[in-house]
């Protein structure tokens, strides 16, 4: 097993690249951030997820333009050498969660293999989907900028746990083992169907 403190410098030294050199990504790295991402855990094991590795110059160019929101367009989605769409089954009601799970998995594992990336959230579906072809039972989730890095970024500011955590309930700060919990208002089919569920594992 990895040393949790390994691990725990890993995910503190991951940075969001905005800049790369101006090098190819090899084959085989591909292939280990597609591996580690195929490994994230899913809402029933659906793996939901579907990812569109994007070299072609022209092709990169032409999803560049729509990496965007209003104004302004993203300027490191046509320089990096490689992007990595996200996207997944259309309609699972898990599929953001299950597809976010995956592309974090990748990210860490690019990091740890010397790369840099940068999840893209803010792009123009439509567009993307006619250039890329992309059938309609399949929705675009996040865009990934993939390198080497050509930029080391300063450690960004984090808040304290203290103005993050709570326990047992929101709002409680102070460490305890009990608590006084809120009262559920619910109507007669909720109660019913509480008293009928079925507890299960899958």
């Amino acid at each position: 097993m990895i040393d949790p403190q390994e691990l725990l410098s890993l995910m503190k030294s991951r940075r969001s690249i905005r800049r790369y050199q101006d090098r190819p990504v090899p084959d085989e790295l591909v292939e280990q951030m597609l591996e580690a991402a195929r490994w994230a855990p899913s809402a029933t094991n659906r793996q939901p997820w579907r990812f569109i590795i994007i070299r072609d110059p022209q092709v990169r160019h032409q999803v560049a333009q729509y990496a965007a929101s209003y104004f302004v367009r993203w300027a490191h989605v046509e320089e990096a050498p490689l992007l990595i769409v996200l996207c997944g089954q259309a309609g699972w009601r898990w599929l953001h969660e299950d597809v976010t799970l995956a592309g974090m998995q990748l990210m860490l594992q690019a990091h740890a293999l010397g790369l840099g990336t940068c999840w893209i959230g803010a792009v123009e579906h439509e567009p993307l989907i006619e250039i890329l072809r992309i059938p309609k039972e399949i929705e675009i989730v996040g865009l990934l900028t993939v390198g080497f890095p050509a930029e080391n970024p300063p450690p960004p500011a984090r808040k304290p746990l203290a103005d993050l955590v709570y326990y047992n309930v929101y709002g409680n700060q102070q460490p305890s083992d009990r608590a006084e919990p809120g009262t559920v208002k619910a109507g007669p089919l909720s109660i019913l169907l509480r008293r009928f569920r079925i507890p299960i594992r899958f």
